[in-house]
């Protein structure tokens, strides 16, 4: 009740496994609105589209209880996954990042695809290096934040130069599809709000109010995204569990909510 009903300033629900964690944070999206807070300025961040869906047709029956219609489209546009919000967010901005703006996604397949063309063309025996570990290992040092540069660096067994030499033709094969891959979305975001100050400023006075669910399986690049759009009002809710962190194959930081 005090989490729904304090409105300013940030909040951390640190509560276990079935208690109402998000029901706590649904609630609170609805006092907010009720006192006047336009929906198109609160991001609500979930970890799956599922949770997006089920958060989004329970906000909308508990605002509109004799509704019983389909949730309109246009309600809460901001309520989504890490990865949703961003693609949105390029949309709008691609041009401050000089991306087309009808740039295309890469789903792991095609990425795959990609990963075996740079093979085939650097001749690296699939024997010795799979292309899904090389896949892991490209996605991986991308949510830990790293560049192609910086991965070459830091390579000291053979593998390693490997995946660096992949990872150096798997990039420019994007760039010359104009594609992003699923980690790029984050990035690229990321990357806008970091060295675009008016771009940043923007979102952030879009952004009266960040709602943040399951935080403890956020990672390094979902974290300098929160924290580039956090206001100077910091109004930010997290919900989460320090002990239930299921992502840390993903780079998944559960320090980030300590």
């Amino acid at each position: 009740k005090r989490a729904v009903e304090t409105l300013e300033g940030p909040v951390l629900i640190l509560a276990g496994a079935g208690s109402g964690k998000t029901k706590t944070l649904t609630h609170r999206i609805a006092n907010l609105i009720s006192h006047g807070v336009n929906e198109r300025g609160i991001l609500a961040v979930t970890f799956t589209n599922k949770a997006a869906k089920e958060m989004r047709t329970r906000l909308f029956k508990l605002l509109n209880p004799k509704n019983f219609g389909e949730v309109p489209r246009s309600f809460m546009p901001y309520m989504g996954t890490f990865h949703s919000i961003c693609v949105r967010i390029l949309r709008i901005e691609n041009e401050a990042l000089g991306l087309s703006k009808n740039f295309v996604i890469y789903d792991m397949d095609d990425q795959l695809a990609l990963i075996k063309r740079a093979m085939k063309e650097l001749k690296i025996d699939t024997k010795y290096l799979k292309p899904k570990s090389a896949q892991a290992a490209i996605s991986s040092a991308k949510n830990a934040g790293e560049t192609v540069e910086s991965f070459e660096a830091s390579a000291i067994y053979p593998n390693q130069k490997n995946i660096a030499k992949i990872f150096k033709l798997y990039e420019e094969a994007k760039t010359n599809s104009a594609a992003l891959d699923f980690d790029d979305l984050l990035l690229k975001t990321a990357e806008l709000f970091e060295k675009n100050p008016a771009v940043r400023e923007k979102w952030q006075k879009k952004f009266k109010h960040i709602l943040i669910d399951e935080y403890q399986d956020t990672n390094h690049i979902q974290y300098r995204l929160v924290k580039a759009l956090v206001s100077k009002e910091r109004n930010i809710f997290v919900v989460g569990d320090d002990w239930q962190s299921i992502y840390s194959w993903r780079g998944a930081d559960f320090t980030n909510i300590l």
